[in-house]
C-alpha cells in the first residue's frame, strides 16, 4: 500500500469529484462511499463549507491516492480501508467522497475531502507532519490487513559501510531482503517460503521470531532488524493473507462455457485444434457436472428452480442496495441542513433577525428543505442523525458483499445450464451421473 502526497484542487472541483465516482471505474458506484455530502452535489456542499471561512488560501478540496499491490486485495477490502483511513485522519470532521477504482492493474482509492472542516470550519493544513501523519494511519491499517506497505524507516539502523556497501549493490543484508522478496513472492505457504530461501544460498531459524544469514556466514541475524516486512509475525500474517484470498478466488472462479466447434473455422481447416477444442469442451463440462454435483442438482427441473430462484435474488439484493443509497443520499442531506441551522442559529431561531441577509437566505433554504422532508428544523439531533447515516452505509457495504457472492454464483448457474443446452434438451428431465 502507497499514499501518494496530497494534492490541493483549486479549480474545476465538480470534475475532479465527477471522475473518481465515475461508474466505469468504481464497479457501477457500487465502490462510493461520502460522508456528510452527497456525489451529486458534493462541490456545492464544500463550497458551502468554504464560505464560512477567513479568506486565507484558494484551495477548494484536496485529492489523496492510495494505492494497492496488484493481486494482492480485493475492491470491498480496499474500500473499507479507505474509509477507515478517512475517518483516522478527518475525525468525521470534514465532508469527503471516496471512490475505488478497479479499472487498472492494481486497485486504489480516491479521496477528495473539503479544505474546511464543518464544524469550526477551519482550513485543512497540508504539510510534511500532516502527511506523516495520515502515511502512519495507512500504514497501521496496512499491518492489520496484512497488506504490503512502504517503510520510510524499514532500512534504518545501517553502519556508513552497510550504507556505501548499499547504494553500490554489495551489502549482504540487501540481497537477503531481495531474496526474501521474491522468495515471498513466489511461495503460497510459509514452508514452501523456507525452502526457496534455503534454495537462494539463505538459511534461518526461529527463536522467539526468525532470524536470517547467507549459508557459510558466522551469525544470524534478527527479521525486526531487517525492518517491519521481515519479522515472522509479518511474513506469516502475509501467508496467511494469501491464502485467504486465493481461497477467495477459487469459490469466484467462472465455470468455462462451451465452444461451437461446428462454427468454428479453425477447427474446420485443422483436425489437430479441432480435436483440442473438444478435449476442452469434455473439461467443461465435467466442470459443469461437477459444479451442479456440489450444489446438490441432479435433475434440469432443479437446475431451472434454482436458476430462478438466484436471479430473484439477484435482483432483491440489488433493489435493495438501490434503497438504501437513496436514504444513505436522503439522510446525508437531512444531517448537513440540520447541521447548517445548528452553526447559523446554535439551535435558536431568535436569532434571525439579526443576521446578515446572506446566512438567512441559506438558513431559510435549510428549513424549507426540512420541511419539504417533513422534519421540524429543530426536532433531530445531528449526532443521532449522524448514527443512523452510519448504520445504513454498513448495511450497504454488507449487502454489497453477498451482492457479489449472488453475482459470481449466477453466473456458474446460467453457464452450467448454457452447457448443458448443447448437449440435451431442455425439455429433458436429464438425470446428472452422481458417481
Amino acid at each position: 500500500m502507497a499514499i501518494t502526497k496530497i494534492h490541493p484542487i483549486k479549480s474545476s472541483l465538480k470534475k475532479a469529484i465527477a471522475y473518481v465516482v465515475a461508474g466505469g471505474k468504481t464497479d457501477e458506484g457500487f465502490l462510493v462511499t461520502s460522508f456528510a455530502c452527497t456525489p451529486e452535489t458534493a462541490d456545492l456542499e464544500f463550497s458551502f463549507t468554504l464560505s464560512h471561512c477567513m479568506p486565507k488560501g484558494n484551495n477548494l478540496a484536496f485529492h489523496l491516492i492510495q494505492s494497492f499491490k496488484p493481486d494482492e486485495i480485493d475492491p470491498e477490502t480496499a474500500h473499507k480501508i479507505g474509509i477507515e483511513l478517512a475517518n483516522g485522519f478527518l475525525k468525521d470532521e470534514y465532508e469527503y467522497v471516496l471512490s475505488t477504482h478497479v479499472d487498472k492493474d492494481h486497485i486504489h482509492n480516491h479521496l477528495i475531502f473539503c479544505a474546511a472542516n464543518f464544524l469550526d470550519h477551519r482550513k485543512f493544513v497540508s504539510n510534511r507532519r500532516s502527511y506523516y501523519q495520515i502515511r502512519k494511519i495507512s500504514d497501521r491499517l496496512c499491518q492489520d490487513f496484512g497488506l504490503s506497505v512502504v517503510i520510510p524507516g524499514e532500512e534504518n539502523g545501517k553502519t556508513y559501510k552497510e550504507y556505501l556497501a548499499h547504494q553500490t549493490g554489495t551489502s549482504w543484508k540487501t540481497d537477503l531482503r531481495r531474496a526474501i522478496r521474491q522468495a515471498h513472492n513466489h511461495s503460497q505457504t510459509y514452508e514452501e517460503f523456507l525452502l526457496r530461501l534455503t534454495v537462494s544460498g539463505f538459511e534461518t531459524k526461529q527463536n522467539q521470531g526468525i532470524l536470517f544469514r547467507k549459508i557459510g556466514q558466522q551469525r544470524f541475524v534478527k527479521g525486526e532488524t531487517l525492518g517491519l516486512p521481515y519479522t515472522l509475525e509479518q511474513i506469516k500474517k502475509n501467508f496467511l493473507q494469501k491464502q485467504t484470498l486465493e481461497n477467495k478466488s477459487k469459490t469466484s472462479e467462472f465455470l468455462p462455457s462451451l465452444i461451437d466447434i461446428d462454427a468454428n473455422l479453425k477447427a474446420m481447416r485443422n483436425k489437430g485444434y479441432a480435436q483440442s477444442l473438444e478435449i476442452k469442451n469434455l473439461k467443461a463440462m465435467s466442470k459443469s457436472l461437477l459444479f451442479l454435483e456440489e450444489q446438490g442438482i441432479y435433475t434440469v427441473g432443479s437446475l431451472d428452480n434454482k436458476l430462478r430462484e438466484v436471479k430473484d435474488e439477484f435482483e432483491a439484493t440489488r433493489k435493495e442496495i438501490k434503497k438504501l443509497e437513496d436514504k444513505i443520499s436522503e439522510l446525508s442531506e437531512i444531517a448537513k441542513h440540520i447541521r447548517t441551522i445548528k452553526e447559523i442559529t446554535r439551535n435558536s431561531e431568535t436569532h434571525m433577525a439579526n443576521l446578515p441577509q446572506s446566512e438567512q437566505i441559506i438558513l431559510r433554504s435549510s428549513i424549507k428543505a426540512l420541511k419539504e422532508e417533513g422534519i421540524g428544523p429543530f426536532s433531530l439531533d445531528v449526532q443521532t442523525v449522524q448514527k443512523d447515516l452510519q448504520d445504513l452505509i454498513d448495511k450497504k457495504r454488507q449487502l454489497y458483499i453477498r451482492y457479489r457472492e449472488v453475482k459470481v454464483f449466477l453466473r456458474q448457474i446460467r453457464t452450467a445450464r448454457s452447457n448443458l443446452n448443447c448437449l440435451y434438451s431442455p425439455s429433458q428431465n436429464l438425470e446428472v451421473d452422481k458417481q
